[in-house]
């Protein structure tokens, strides 16, 4: 039997919370800001960079999560 290393993947509780911050509340604080910027006349290009930057790199953890996730799965039921 050949032994395996399990692969890196989040809690499910993390797992749900970045997919809902990211999937639910990051587009509209991003508009937010850049509406409040337009109305009060501020520059508003580094926070909603920041802000997109962060969520591409917490959208690209879930996403090696579930890959990992599912490619152990698999593994389980083809064991």
């Amino acid at each position: 039997m050949k032994k395996t290393k399990k692969k890196w993947t989040l809690k499910n509780r993390i797992y749900k919370a970045l997919k809902w911050i990211l999937a639910t509340a990051v587009a509209p604080t991003i508009s937010l800001i850049e509406g409040l910027g337009q109305l009060y006349n501020f520059d508003t290009h580094y926070i909603t960079i920041t802000i997109a930057l962060v969520s591409t790199f917490l959208g690209a953890l879930i996403g090696y999560s579930n890959y990992n996730y599912k490619t152990n799965q698999k593994r389980i039921v083809e064991e």
